[in-house]
């Protein structure tokens, strides 16, 4: 969730977010699970914040191309290609998310509503296994390995839109898709995949990848700026 300009409800969520993030290598209480059931509302609450916002620079590109689509209609169509990849990306990280619900909770767990988490429902927010199971897998080839070649395969599409000297937008978006390894503890490196996944409980990383979504669509709205931009 690296956005130059945020609002402080944004600013709130991402301390918060990096607060407990810290918290979940540790032995956490109820209170801290529950905690993060809260964390995971505001980024999703933000996030569809995202969505509204980008839905208005969309139609605004789409009014632009009908009063003049010589001038518009290449920006149009570049946007909606945007649209297409930013929202297919959103849906895969939510159907991981669901995966690893269903499979702790099961089908008809009340967690489970229209394809949306309702954290407070979660039993097992303190499982550690199923997160594991699904994303680190028994020889390091769980689904975590696909979702990082997805965030790069992103932001290398939307930073090909970006001529050289589009400095600032590229720099948002490398902070917010970053899927570098962190940095070596104690001697000791591990992966972005690990960092992630690994050992933590089932509602720190619902919230992690809710987080995931954010960046996608504060990604998503630092091109689009610069591509409406690029139409005066």
């Amino acid at each position: 969730m690296g956005h130059g300009k945020e609002t402080p409800r944004q600013k709130m969520i991402g301390m918060m977010y990096l607060v407990l993030t810290a918290l979940l290598a540790m032995n956490v209480s109820k209170d801290v699970l529950d905690a993060f059931v809260i964390v995971d509302e505001g980024i999703t609450k933000t996030t569809e914040n995202f969505y509204l916002k980008n839905d208005m620079l969309y139609q605004a590109f789409q009014q632009a191309a009908t009063e003049n689509e010589e001038k518009a209609g290449k920006w149009r169509d570049m946007a909606f290609e945007v649209k297409e990849r930013s929202d297919k990306l959103y849906e895969y990280i939510q159907e991981l998310k669901v995966e690893i619900v269903e499979t702790s909770e099961g089908p008809e767990s009340e967690a489970l509503q229209e394809g949306k988490i309702i954290g407070e429902n979660i039993q097992g927010k303190d499982n550690t296994d199923v997160p594991a199971q699904i994303m680190i897998g028994s020889n390091d080839d769980g689904k975590a390995n696909d979702l990082r070649a997805a965030l790069e395969g992103y932001e290398e599409y939307l930073l090909s839109l970006l001529p050289a000297n589009a400095e600032t937008t590229t720099e948002s978006i490398k902070k917010s898709l970053d899927t570098e390894n962190p940095p070596a503890k104690e001697g000791q490196q591990t992966t972005w995949q690990h960092e992630h996944f690994q050992g933590l409980p089932l509602i720190g990383v619902v919230t992690l990848m809710s987080g995931l979504q954010a960046d996608v669509r504060n990604a998503e709205s630092e091109v689009l700026r610069y591509l409406y931009s690029m139409i005066d």
